[in-house]
Protein backbone atom coordinates (compact mmCIF):
# COMPACT_ATOMS: atom_id res chain seq x y z
CA UNK A 1 0.00 0.00 0.00
CA UNK A 2 3.16 2.71 0.77
CA UNK A 3 3.97 2.05 -2.44
CA UNK A 4 0.64 3.34 -4.29
CA UNK A 5 1.17 5.92 -1.97
CA UNK A 6 4.19 7.16 -2.63
CA UNK A 7 3.64 7.35 -6.66
CA UNK A 8 0.18 9.15 -5.70
CA UNK A 9 2.12 11.86 -3.76
CA UNK A 10 4.68 11.63 -6.44
CA UNK A 11 2.59 12.32 -9.60
CA UNK A 12 0.80 15.20 -7.46
CA UNK A 13 3.78 17.11 -6.79
CA UNK A 14 4.65 16.05 -10.39
CA UNK A 15 1.58 17.57 -11.66
CA UNK A 16 1.51 21.14 -9.41
CA UNK A 17 5.25 21.51 -10.82
CA UNK A 18 3.79 21.39 -14.43
CA UNK A 19 1.25 23.50 -13.76
CA UNK A 20 3.01 25.96 -11.94
CA UNK A 21 5.59 25.82 -14.62
CA UNK A 22 3.00 26.04 -17.69
CA UNK A 23 1.09 28.47 -16.04
CA UNK A 24 4.00 31.30 -15.16
CA UNK A 25 5.46 30.58 -19.16
CA UNK A 26 1.29 31.31 -20.56
CA UNK A 27 0.59 34.07 -17.74
CA UNK A 28 0.95 37.96 -19.27
CA UNK A 29 2.83 38.92 -16.04
CA UNK A 30 5.17 35.87 -15.84
CA UNK A 31 3.66 35.41 -12.36
CA UNK A 32 3.68 32.26 -10.38
CA UNK A 33 -0.36 30.98 -9.72
CA UNK A 34 -0.70 28.47 -7.57
CA UNK A 35 -2.87 26.00 -9.79
CA UNK A 36 -4.45 24.04 -6.78
CA UNK A 37 -6.67 23.65 -4.52
CA UNK A 38 -4.25 23.01 -1.81
CA UNK A 39 -1.76 24.78 -0.30
CA UNK A 40 0.85 22.71 -0.47
CA UNK A 41 2.90 22.06 -3.77
CA UNK A 42 0.26 19.23 -4.44
CA UNK A 43 -2.37 18.69 -7.05
CA UNK A 44 -4.05 15.18 -6.34
CA UNK A 45 -6.23 14.96 -9.80
CA UNK A 46 -2.83 14.29 -11.08
CA UNK A 47 -1.87 11.66 -8.62
CA UNK A 48 -5.18 9.69 -8.99
CA UNK A 49 -5.36 10.11 -12.90
CA UNK A 50 -1.79 9.20 -13.09
CA UNK A 51 -2.24 5.76 -11.18
CA UNK A 52 -6.08 5.09 -12.95
CA UNK A 53 -3.89 5.62 -16.84
CA UNK A 54 -0.95 3.41 -15.53
CA UNK A 55 -3.27 0.59 -14.51
CA UNK A 56 -5.01 0.85 -17.90
CA UNK A 57 -1.80 0.63 -19.84
CA UNK A 58 -0.29 -2.05 -17.66
CA UNK A 59 -3.86 -3.84 -17.46
CA UNK A 60 -4.05 -3.48 -21.72
CA UNK A 61 -0.38 -4.51 -22.22
CA UNK A 62 0.71 -1.28 -23.79
CA UNK A 63 4.21 -0.76 -24.03
CA UNK A 64 4.84 0.93 -27.41
CA UNK A 65 5.98 4.61 -27.01
CA UNK A 66 3.51 6.07 -29.34
CA UNK A 67 0.38 4.00 -27.72
CA UNK A 68 1.55 5.41 -24.07
CA UNK A 69 1.37 8.54 -25.55
CA UNK A 70 -2.16 8.23 -27.22
CA UNK A 71 -3.78 6.21 -24.68
CA UNK A 72 -2.72 8.92 -21.72
CA UNK A 73 -3.74 11.77 -24.38
CA UNK A 74 -7.34 10.08 -24.80
CA UNK A 75 -8.22 9.10 -21.34
CA UNK A 76 -6.85 12.53 -19.30
CA UNK A 77 -8.59 14.63 -22.34
CA UNK A 78 -11.87 12.34 -21.70
CA UNK A 79 -11.21 12.70 -17.93
CA UNK A 80 -10.86 16.34 -18.32
CA UNK A 81 -14.33 16.78 -20.18
CA UNK A 82 -16.18 14.89 -18.06
CA UNK A 83 -14.54 16.73 -15.31
CA UNK A 84 -15.54 19.94 -16.45
CA UNK A 85 -19.20 19.25 -16.68
CA UNK A 86 -18.99 17.62 -13.33
CA UNK A 87 -17.90 21.20 -12.07
CA UNK A 88 -20.20 22.85 -13.88
CA UNK A 89 -22.78 21.15 -11.93
CA UNK A 90 -21.37 21.16 -8.19
CA UNK A 91 -19.64 24.39 -8.93
CA UNK A 92 -21.08 26.60 -11.32
CA UNK A 93 -18.38 26.67 -13.33
CA UNK A 94 -14.71 25.00 -14.03
CA UNK A 95 -11.10 26.07 -13.49
CA UNK A 96 -9.83 26.11 -16.89
CA UNK A 97 -11.00 28.07 -20.42
CA UNK A 98 -9.03 26.37 -23.29
CA UNK A 99 -11.21 28.58 -25.56
CA UNK A 100 -8.57 30.35 -26.91
CA UNK A 101 -6.87 27.34 -28.60
CA UNK A 102 -6.78 25.86 -31.26
CA UNK A 103 -9.32 22.65 -31.84
CA UNK A 104 -10.99 23.42 -28.52
CA UNK A 105 -14.16 22.38 -27.70
CA UNK A 106 -16.59 25.05 -25.35
CA UNK A 107 -13.07 25.65 -23.52
CA UNK A 108 -13.15 22.49 -21.77
CA UNK A 109 -10.63 20.06 -23.81
CA UNK A 110 -8.54 21.18 -26.48
CA UNK A 111 -5.83 19.38 -28.62
CA UNK A 112 -2.75 21.08 -26.89
CA UNK A 113 -3.55 20.07 -23.83
CA UNK A 114 -4.33 16.77 -24.86
CA UNK A 115 -0.26 16.32 -26.37
CA UNK A 116 0.69 17.52 -23.62
CA UNK A 117 -1.08 15.30 -20.93
CA UNK A 118 -0.27 12.56 -23.21
CA UNK A 119 3.74 13.66 -23.47
CA UNK A 120 3.27 14.04 -19.30
CA UNK A 121 1.79 10.39 -18.94
CA UNK A 122 4.72 8.77 -21.50
CA UNK A 123 7.37 11.11 -19.66
CA UNK A 124 5.78 9.58 -16.28
CA UNK A 125 5.29 5.86 -17.51
CA UNK A 126 9.12 5.76 -19.23
CA UNK A 127 10.94 7.81 -16.69
CA UNK A 128 9.38 8.93 -14.04
CA UNK A 129 8.01 5.63 -12.59
CA UNK A 130 10.81 3.65 -13.29
CA UNK A 131 13.32 5.89 -11.26
CA UNK A 132 10.44 6.32 -8.38
CA UNK A 133 10.35 2.28 -8.33
CA UNK A 134 13.70 1.85 -7.95
CA UNK A 135 14.62 4.05 -5.81
CA UNK A 136 11.40 2.45 -3.62
CA UNK A 137 13.39 -0.61 -4.23
CA UNK A 138 16.67 0.58 -2.99
CA UNK A 139 15.66 2.32 0.22
CA UNK A 140 12.49 0.13 1.34
CA UNK A 141 13.98 -0.97 4.30
CA UNK A 142 15.78 2.80 5.49
CA UNK A 143 14.65 4.91 8.51
CA UNK A 144 15.32 7.93 6.69
CA UNK A 145 13.03 6.81 3.95
CA UNK A 146 10.04 5.91 6.06
CA UNK A 147 10.48 8.85 8.12
CA UNK A 148 10.34 10.80 5.20
CA UNK A 149 7.49 9.34 3.93
CA UNK A 150 5.51 10.07 6.97
CA UNK A 151 6.21 13.46 7.17
CA UNK A 152 5.06 14.13 3.37
CA UNK A 153 2.23 11.68 3.75
CA UNK A 154 1.00 13.67 6.81
CA UNK A 155 1.55 16.59 5.40
CA UNK A 156 -0.42 16.07 2.38
CA UNK A 157 -3.43 15.06 5.02
CA UNK A 158 -2.68 18.20 6.88
CA UNK A 159 -2.97 20.39 3.64
CA UNK A 160 -6.09 18.50 2.73
CA UNK A 161 -7.74 18.67 5.60
CA UNK A 162 -7.10 21.97 6.64
CA UNK A 163 -7.73 23.47 3.08
CA UNK A 164 -11.49 21.63 3.18
CA UNK A 165 -11.97 23.61 6.39
CA UNK A 166 -10.78 27.13 5.48
CA UNK A 167 -11.94 27.26 1.60
CA UNK A 168 -14.87 25.22 2.01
Amino acid sequence: MTKYVEWFLVYCVTGWLYESIWCAMIDENGGFINRGFLYGPWLPIYGFSMLIIMCVIWKLKIKKPFFIFLTGAVLSTTAELIGSYFMDWLCGGFLWNYSNFFMNFQGRIALKPAIMFGLLILGGVLVIHPKVTALQKKYKDSIVHKILFGIVTLAFVADLAISLIVKT
